[in-house]
């Protein structure tokens, strides 16, 4: 049992229960706000997401978890289980949350479909070579080393969200990612794509991440 699946146990206490596509638990540790319509969530991810690319989800847990402040985060994917905030703005911000995390359920179920050609990590190695040359330009000093690195690095993260900053890296960036997040590895790149081609912007990243789209519309379309 993980250390989150150990806290889970320990305070689980009062939460309630809903189902996603009929069968897929999803429990409410801590209350949502009360302009968040969980109902209406999982109606939309049951009729976008189709039931083969569930397969890797066996539950969701909606609540406040230390693994979240400690690693500064606000949802993960572990062992089966999709971890959410209910720190939530609004439906499309929790939406958000729990499409990125079913990719990543996603890759457990189907990662040789998805990375066995290469294609994601040369699409993704392209964007961080051009990702360099516009920092360097902008006076970063930068090293070549860590942007071929495409799996993710706590600290390559770091540059990027505290001295970079998100901010700035979206506008330096535009046209070559989705999110500024999606600069942190190949990985998290695929998961971007996928959460928002869901959130309905799927011919976006058919423009900006060819590569995604076709594995994401692959998997959607794919024959069972």
């Amino acid at each position: 049992m993980s250390k989150v699946e150990a806290y889970i146990t320990d305070s689980l206490k009062g939460s309630s229960e809903k189902l996603l596509a009929n069968k897929i638990p999803v429990i409410i540790k801590d209350q949502l706000p009360d302009d968040i319509d969980l109902d209406s969530i999982l109606n939309i991810v049951d009729k976008k997401v189709p039931n083969h690319l569930l397969y890797g989800v066996d539950i969701i847990y909606v609540g406040n978890f230390k693994e979240f402040e400690d690693r500064g985060i606000n949802a993960m994917y572990e062992n089966g289980a999709l971890y959410i905030t209910n720190e939530q703005s609004n439906d499309k911000d929790m939406l958000d949350d729990i499409f990125h995390e079913i990719a990543h359920a996603c890759e457990e179920s189907y990662f040789s479909l998805i990375y066995s050609d290469g294609k994601i990590q040369d699409e993704f190695l392209g964007k961080r070579k051009k990702m360099f040359d516009i920092l360097s330009q902008e006076g970063y000093n930068v090293s070549m080393g860590d942007f071929l690195n495409i799996d993710y690095s706590e600290e390559f993260d770091e540059f990027l969200h505290k001295e970079v900053g998100y901010e700035k890296l979206t506008f330096f960036t535009m046209g070559l990612f989705v999110s500024p997040y999606a600069a942190t590895s190949y990985r998290e790149y695929f998961a971007n794509g996928f959460e928002h081609y869901f959130l309905e912007y799927p011919e976006y990243i058919k423009s900006t991440s060819p590569a995604v789209y076709e594995k994401v519309d692959g998997l959607v379309f794919m024959e069972i």
